[in-house]
């Protein structure tokens, strides 16, 4: 007892070291080896219509699309009413466009779909579409939704906005909504996990006032009615990113002690960030105090017209922990000698030059006296800088013009060795611009091209 003998130890061995089995011969079925799992997460991903036809492959896909979460989408999606009632659920994404005249009684068409309980415990919603108001049996699926777009539709005025609860909600987009000042700051009381938010052309609110415990994202995208951005609260607001502001805005950061990220600051914003007051007049910026500095910003852009190398002397005064700096813009007229001119500002050190500046982008770049001078600053006084990008013009990035710019920013006397200096041709705006989903507000890098 408790003896092995050799041979059935030896036995044992082997057995523990099987050799694999062969892999299969070329052009067979390798996907179908996948665990239930990992098949049932494709399923998902595919569009509605193919997730459905996954069933016709063999005895090894049928069951997966009835047991696999669904991706519905009526874009790319025939029978809607046939899949909800035949699929047992659950329902990942649901995105509905604008129904239009396919669905003449589209309002209790919609009453159906949502009532269908292959959507319990749904994960995401895009309800796209002329839907004024908003539907109250959508309400049904908001407890259990973490991304919510809506576009092109509008919530009913209820200053209580106690239908509008959306305690899972991490992701909102409200894209050419109407909604009232009263209703939208309920729906954002109601979101108690939210952590980006996207507002674009909303009409109908003046005045927002964030004020959230677990936002890390604001964005502000062409929203004409808005007057008022107010951050009184948000502890973990790490980014405050308005790509399109056609308008003016009146931006007032309160109480944001993680804020990085900043921008595109432009001629219709006034900025008040602690008791930093940087106010737009007629082409220009005009800083209130320069006695206090904002220094947790390390990512600031400026699309301003008229931009100087006086101003951005002053931006990089107001925020000191400066590591990236963006311009999308400036003049091609500004006298921007800083020998002479700016003589009594070098006086004092500027920190983020001298310590954090690492990266500085211009877009627009056209080679002549003005934007030589403007680059030259940063060459020269740059102790730190590793990269500095100009976006050129088409005509304007030939070798030999690259050369001769080279020699005009004197680039053997940069103040720091290991930068590098690029040229690039410019080909579109920063694609920053079109973003359209609030999850797009998470990028890396929102501002690089």
């Amino acid at each position: 007892m408790g003896v092995t003998t050799r041979a059935r130890g030896k036995r044992r061995k082997l057995q523990g070291h099987q050799t694999p089995p062969p892999p299969p011969p070329c052009g067979a079925d390798q996907i179908s080896l996948l665990p239930d799992d990992a098949l049932r997460e494709i399923v998902t991903r595919l569009p509605t219509n193919d997730a459905a036809r996954t069933q016709l492959l063999s005895s090894r896909w049928r069951h997966l699309w009835r047991s696999a979460p669904l991706n519905l989408d009526l874009r790319d999606a025939g029978d809607i009413s046939r899949v909800l009632a035949t699929h047992p659920g659950p329902a990942r994404r649901f995105a509905v466009p604008d129904l239009g005249s396919s669905f003449p009684n589209r309002r209790a068409t919609l009453d159906v779909w949502f009532a269908a309980p292959a959507l319990d415990n749904l994960q995401e919603l895009e309800l796209m579409g002329s839907y004024r108001p908003l539907p109250p049996s959508a309400a049904r699926l908001f407890p259990t939704l973490r991304v919510a777009v809506f576009s092109r539709c509008s919530f009913p005025d209820d200053p209580a906005a106690a239908a509008f609860c959306f305690p899972r909600l991490e992701q909102l987009t409200l894209e050419y909504v109407a909604v009232s000042e009263a209703t939208l700051h309920g729906v954002l009381a109601g979101c108690a996990a939210l952590d980006c938010l996207l507002l674009r052309g909303v009409r109908g609110c003046r005045r927002l006032s964030i004020s959230s415990p677990t936002i890390r994202v604001v964005g502000v995208c062409v929203t004409r009615a808005l007057k008022e951005l107010i951050v009184e609260d948000a502890p973990r607001l790490e980014r405050l990113l308005m790509p399109e502001v056609w308008q003016l805005l009146r931006v007032s950061v309160i109480s944001a002690p993680k804020l990085e990220a900043l921008g595109w600051l432009s001629n219709h914003c006034t900025l008040e960030i602690g008791t930093i007051a940087i106010k737009c007049s007629i082409g220009e910026f005009h800083f209130d105090s320069l006695t206090t500095v904002a220094r947790g910003v390390k990512v600031l852009a400026l699309d301003i017209d008229n931009l100087s190398l006086d101003m951005a002397i002053d931006f990089m005064r107001c925020f000191p922990s400066l590591e990236k700096l963006y311009i999308r813009k400036f003049s091609h007229k500004c006298n921007n000698v800083w020998r002479q001119k700016m003589r009594h500002k070098m006086l004092d050190p500027i920190e983020c030059l001298d310590l954090n500046l690492k990266k500085v982008e211009v877009s627009g770049y056209c080679g002549n006296k003005s934007h030589i001078d403007f680059a030259m600053f940063f060459v020269l006084n740059g102790r730190v800088l590793e990269l500095m990008r100009l976006e050129c013009g088409t005509r304007r990035n030939d070798s030999k013009w690259i050369e001769k710019q080279k020699m005009c920013l004197k680039l053997d006397n940069m103040v720091s060795r290991d930068a590098e200096f690029h040229f690039t041709r410019r080909t579109s705006w920063n694609y920053f611009t079109n973003v359209r989903r609030a999850h797009e507000l998470l990028i890396a890098d929102p501002f690089c091209t």
